[in-house]
């Protein structure tokens, strides 16, 4: 007898499947644009193939975990897309991720670099010769994987400490997909640059949601030559951080070249401050739009930055998508009204639970609460003001640390900056910065800026340092930020 849930096909048509659908009907067509060249769809299917033959042949075990530490995005695609075939869940990992599962989850690592440090279970090296081997006869058929079954592990973002593992299924993974085909112009492009890593959920989504469509993905090992690949590759999408936003515009400054081709360019991580914006401007024609999204929840909102107008200064991100809901409540769970801030909880089409040690059906799971605090318009437009643990009082208004950073980045010199609090046992914090600065800085004038912006004041502490912590997605690492600068103060 079936254990399946109600209402469970026993097997649903998988993402890997889509893509070697692709590869049989069209195998020169284009399929993942590197510096080092073009690897075709027939070529990747090829890949895919020797990938899952090579890691039966490892001994990796059905209804398993296996971690990947692979820096090389072909590899990495291949061996996701091999272990899904053989019916093996992966999670893709930095690492110093490893200790997420201390558990023993993990059956083994693939790895290709040097073995993780304390890392005491079985650790494979991956080799060149893992993607050309003949394909021999897998095991048991295709995947074994049925809608709810556990098949990929994602990690959150991990800003306020340790990543957090989130479990997706087949059904989940589907409807992440295909709901990103909807976002901006990514169903009309038909070439895309990928900016996250492979090893994050947006790195992730962005890669298999082109390639399930028979699209081009494109990646590039740094800003410096991400100019180079989008224009040879032509693509017309691009989807960033914006902390790498800042950063290719930046190259895009200093001459390297022009994006003439490019039509969009999809931002998210954080808010897209006035100078960024300003200086992206200057730089590209093409639209900028802004998103809302968490690995729990996939995307919530976006939008434009036009269409967002003088709200974006108070954080607006997005309208909300037509998949997903979201409702404010306050700190006593009572619902607000419209217009109202409070605290954010969602529920869209693909929502994902948090991973337990040993789960091997998911459940879909209720409605999340991301930790930000904000307000959702008549109009649908979503406003965030932040999250709620990093907001900062001020006079008993709460300020978003990203409103600081941008009165900050308008002054000359500075060229990153973050804002946090620090609770030295009183009625209220104090609030810190720290900033990424040149030689022109004059923080006499940084201090004026900050006095007279409405409602922030100038911080209590401002430091000068080398760069801002922040993790694979470009968000800040708040946390990590205070304990380094605070450890002499106490």
């Amino acid at each position: 007898m079936s254990d399946a849930l109600p209402g469970t096909p026993e097997k649903l048509v998988s993402f890997i499947d889509a893509v070697l659908f692709h590869a049989s009907k069209a195998p020169h067509s284009p399929a993942i644009g590197l510096e080092s060249g073009v690897l075709t769809y027939g070529q990747l299917a090829d890949a895919i193939f020797a990938a899952t033959a090579s890691c039966e042949k490892a001994g990796l075990r059905v209804g398993t975990v296996v971690g990947l530490i692979v820096t090389d995005p072909v590899w990495h695609i291949c061996l996701i897309a091999g272990l899904y075939r053989l019916g093996i869940a992966s999670v893709s990992l930095a690492a110093e991720e490893v200790a997420v599962f201390t558990g023993g989850d993990l059956a083994a690592v693939l790895h290709d670099g040097n073995k993780p440090q304390n890392y005491v279970g079985s650790a494979i090296l991956v080799e060149p010769n893992w993607f050309t081997q003949r394909a021999g006869i897998m095991r048991g058929g295709e995947s074994a994987f049925r809608a709810h079954d556990l098949c990929r592990v994602a990690l959150s973002s991990g800003t306020t400490g340790q990543p957090k593992p989130i479990a997706m299924s087949p059904e989940i993974i589907w409807h992440r997909l295909v709901t990103y085909s909807f976002r901006g112009r990514f169903a009309s492009s038909e070439r895309i640059y990928c900016g996250p890593q492979l090893r994050s959920h947006f790195g992730f989504a962005i890669a298999f949601s082109a390639l399930i469509y028979g699209k081009m993905i494109c990646f590039s090992n740094s800003a410096e030559t991400a100019i180079p690949v989008m224009s040879y590759y032509k693509a017309d999408l691009a989807i960033l951080s914006v902390f790498q936003l800042s950063g290719l515009v930046d190259v895009l400054a200093k001459n390297y070249g022009v994006l003439s081709g490019l039509r969009e360019i999809q931002a998210g991580g954080a808010l897209i401050s006035d100078v960024l914006l300003q200086r992206a401007r200057a730089s590209v024609s093409a639209e900028i739009v802004s998103t809302y999204a968490s690995t729990e929840a996939g995307t919530v909102a976006f939008a434009p930055v036009e269409q967002l107008g003088d709200a974006r200064s108070e954080g607006a991100v997005g309208f909300i998508v037509p998949w997903a809901s979201v409702e404010i409540y306050d700190d006593e769970n009572k619902r607000m009204a419209a217009g109202r801030d409070g605290n954010l909880r969602i529920n869209t089409l693909g929502m994902a639970p948090n991973y337990a040690p040993g789960m091997r059906q998911i459940a879909i799971p209720g409605p999340f609460s991301p930790g930000d605090f904000g307000r959702l318009l008549n109009n649908g437009m979503l406003v965030v003001a932040g999250r709620s643990t990093e907001l900062i009082n001020i006079g008993g208004n709460k300020i978003s640390p990203d409103r600081f950073e941008n009165i900050l980045m308008q002054c000359e010199g500075v060229k990153d900056a973050a804002v946090f609090s620090v609770d030295i046992k009183s009625a209220l914090p104090q609030v810190w910065a720290a900033i990424v600065a040149d030689s022109t800085i004059d923080m006499a004038t940084v201090m004026k800026r900050c006095f007279a912006a409405p409602m922030i004041g100038t911080p209590t502490v401002i430091r000068v340092i080398a760069s801002i912590p922040r993790n694979s997605a470009g968000k800040i690492l708040r946390d990590q930020l205070r304990k380094n600068l605070t450890k002499d103060t106490r």
